[in-house]
């Protein structure tokens, strides 16, 4: 599933393959009941035994990618991004688009690359009758197939379907819960994480867990190898201190390798409140990875599994 979920064509805002994917996977499992709201998130909720408190917890489907704007000449489109794709992660990068259309993404003058200077980036798609198939609107990601080994894996798109995995091996493994737990699959976070603020406004939970990516740099104190992050802070979010010293003492109870994240840069669904923000607890849990928002970003497999094993220990807890 895991190569499935990272190979999959589901940008910002149209996240309907892996959305319905997932869908179909859910409603086989019985102990719950999985939906789509109005704006495409997917659901999949279980009864607790005890229903005082209401639990989310949630990862996003979306990845970043690009979207045709207009066509320059014969072959070649300008393009802007959908999510925060630096142009040097895009250039020399071949992409290709939902409907199976491949390309190559160039920079036009290759010494004067900014960060966000999209105006300097040329699709080109090389093929006149391909080209024909290309139209204003048209979304492109990353031509690039998941590699594994038993460390590493590398590819595009594992913020966040890594987390999605992470989060579908929760739902198989959790066992009876005591809350009523809504397992959810967020839209749009890579752009307006308009999703997510969907979520806590129609479920309003007590506490709310959010599951993502995290970059690795000289200003994250994560590592590759170091076990799952239970984040602390982030360049925008915090988690609630209660909520902090519980995982860990839920991680070093179950024997969970796990490290504190404290960044200074980015951020996650996790600074989303519902437009009544009724208080309830936050949790940032993180799996580190480098390279993100590129073609080939990487993360460390004993982190993963270390956050597969976390998920439902926390859930199980509550």
């Amino acid at each position: 599933m895991l190569k499935t979920l990272c190979e999959m064509t589901a940008v910002s805002g149209y996240e309907k393959p892996v959305i319905e994917y997932l869908y179909h996977k859910l409603e086989k499992i019985t102990y719950g009941k999985a939906y789509i709201d109005n704006v495409g998130n997917l659901i999949f909720f279980v009864k607790g035994q005890d229903s005082n408190k209401k639990v989310l917890i949630q990862a996003h489907v979306d990845e970043v990618g690009f979207q045709v704007v207009s066509k320059i000449e014969k072959g070649q489109y300008s393009l802007k991004s959908l999510g925060n794709i630096k142009t040097w992660n895009a250039h020399q990068q071949r992409v290709i688009s939902d409907s199976g259309v491949s390309g190559v993404i160039y920079a036009k003058d290759g010494e004067q690359m900014k960060p966000y200077n999209y105006d300097n980036l040329v699709l080109d798609i090389c093929d006149s009758e391909l080209s024909k198939a290309v139209a204003t609107g048209d979304i492109f990601t990353f031509c690039s197939s998941l590699q594994e080994s038993k460390e590493r894996i590398i590819g595009k798109a594992l913020d966040n379907r890594v987390s999605c995995y992470c989060l579908m091996e929760a739902i198989s493994n959790c066992g009876i819960l005591k809350n009523d737990t809504y397992f959810c699959f967020s839209v749009m976070e890579e752009t307006n994480m308009r999703g997510v603020r969907v979520l806590k406004s129609n479920i309003q939970p007590d506490i709310c867990i959010s599951v993502d990516a995290s970059g690795i740099g000289e200003r994250n104190s994560l590592k590759h190898g170091d076990g799952v992050g239970i984040k602390i802070s982030d360049g925008m979010g915090i988690s609630t201190v209660r909520a902090v010293k519980f995982a860990e003492s839920i991680a070093i109870e179950n024997n969970i390798k796990y490290q504190l994240e404290v960044s200074d840069g980015g951020t996650s669904e996790l600074i989303i409140s519902n437009e009544l923000d009724n208080g309830c607890e936050e949790l940032g849990i993180s799996i580190p990875c480098s390279y993100m928002h590129s073609a080939n970003s990487i993360m460390h497999m004993g982190d993963v599994n270390e956050c597969c094993k976390l998920l439902p220990a926390l859930l199980s807890s509550i």
